[in-house]
């Protein structure tokens, strides 16, 4: 998806993560500058693998590493969605 904002051509992809520590894969989309997912594709190509397969592990590892130098905040132990469907 291409969109044009403020006169910027920016390119929307699609990202999901295969977290093990989760039981379902999440996907949202995020938009980014023209040059950036040019970028994104070329490294991508690179590896061989799809663009948004390398979006969504750069953006694991980005969490991972702010998580390490502690400017993360610490994840609650249940998530509102989980405690929700518990409660049933």
């Amino acid at each position: 998806m291409i969109l044009i904002s403020k006169g910027i051509l920016r390119r929307t992809i699609v990202c999901e993560s295969d977290d093990k520590d989760d039981d379902v894969s999440k996907r949202f989309t995020v938009t980014l500058p023209d040059s950036v997912f040019e970028d994104l594709e070329v490294l991508a190509d690179e590896q061989g693998r799809p663009t948004a397969n390398l979006a969504a592990f750069l953006i694991e590892i980005g969490i991972k590493e702010s998580k390490e130098r502690g400017e993360f905040p610490e994840k609650p132990k249940t998530s509102k969605a989980k405690k929700a469907k518990e409660d049933g």
